[in-house]
């Protein structure tokens, strides 16, 4: 017997679970570069160097103490005062964390230089206020790193090198002359490739040189006939006079001592001239001499041309009664610099 019957009904169903998607926005803000700005604080100046007649002359200036020394070359400078670069790095800070890395900087020549100076060479630098961090690059390459600066804070560092100047026969003009260096830096580990411009300058003028024109030539005389005398050759004109019964003759003509003096235009220089000389014959005599110059005398035109000044040296030769007749001849020695 079979009983059939009527299914239940069968529910089948889902139960809806509810999902909730949630949207979360990340925010990744870019972080902000700091701002370092090189800035070249002092510069070199050697002030005024009088150059060599010939060839170079390197001026090394040492960036720890600031000294300066000539490492070859005849050039000469008018003061020993010490002068070397400072550089300094300063950091702005836009958001924390800023400027608490190292920095890397690059010390190079930088142009072409001018007037009688030379491009920089062996430049090298001391630590001022900044620190090293590590060691320096490879030699010769520039290249160092220093510790963080720290926010909108500065540290500095001193920069040394060997400056060239070039002598008369380079035919280079005279005056202000500067040769130039860069200073670069980046935060590490970028490499530098912005910054500033720091410069060695020197005023240069020529070498002071002085020549003979002519001889202090006294002429022929007559002794007098008694007491003493003395035959003048005047510094200016030249002219010859005996005093106190002192003949005097037309030949041989009678001179002064004449110089010419070259340099750089418009400087100031003195003229060293010996009070005294002896000239020697039958008997020793001793002249005294006499100059044209007065004051502080001044080369011929203006700083960047070439200068001159002539200028003439008499003097006064005792003769008496008792003078010995004869020949006499003497020499002396007259020099010159610039003030």
């Amino acid at each position: 017997m079979i009983r059939l019957s009527r299914p239940a009904a069968v529910r089948r169903g889902a139960r809806a679970l509810p999902l909730g998607l949630v949207l979360v926005g990340l925010g990744f803000a870019a972080r902000a570069t700091p701002s370092y700005t090189v800035q070249a604080t002092t510069n070199v100046d050697l002030g005024v160097v009088t150059s060599g007649a010939t060839g170079d002359t390197v001026f090394r200036v040492d960036p720890t103490t600031g000294a300066v020394t000539v490492v070859s070359g005849t050039a000469t400078r008018s003061a020993n005062t010490a002068t070397r670069a400072m550089v300094t790095i300063s950091c702005a800070a836009t958001a924390v964390g800023d400027c608490t890395q190292a920095v890397n900087v690059r010390l190079g020549s930088a142009g072409a230089p001018t007037g009688r100076a030379r491009a920089l060479t062996r430049i090298n630098f001391t630590m001022g206020t900044a620190t090293l961090a590590g060691p320096p690059g490879l030699p010769g390459s520039g290249s160092f790193t220093i510790a963080a600066i720290g926010p909108n804070s500065s540290k500095t560092f001193f920069v040394g090198a060997d400056m060239g100047v070039a002598g008369d026969d380079s035919g280079l003009q005279t005056g202000v002359a500067e040769a130039d260096f860069f200073a670069l830096a980046a935060e590490s580990p970028a490499t530098p490739t912005s910054g500033a411009t720091g410069r060695f300058q020197a005023t240069i003028i020529r070498s002071i040189a002085i020549s003979k024109i002519s001889d202090l030539v006294f002429g022929r005389v007559a002794t007098p006939t008694t007491g003493a005398g003395a035959v003048v050759i005047d510094p200016t004109t030249g002219a010859q006079t005996g005093t106190n019964g002192v003949a005097t003759f037309a030949s041989p003509t009678p001179s002064r001592a004449a110089f010419n003096v070259t340099g750089e235009g418009g400087q100031a220089f003195s003229v060293t001239v010996p009070a005294t000389f002896v000239m020697t014959g039958p008997q020793t005599m001793t002249v005294t001499t006499s100059s044209s110059v007065t004051g502080s005398p001044l080369l011929s035109g203006a700083l960047g041309s070439a200068g001159s000044f002539t200028f003439g040296v008499g003097g006064s030769a005792p003769i008496s009664s008792t003078t010995l007749n004869g020949d006499y001849s003497g020499s002396f020695t007259v020099t010159v610099a610039y003030n």
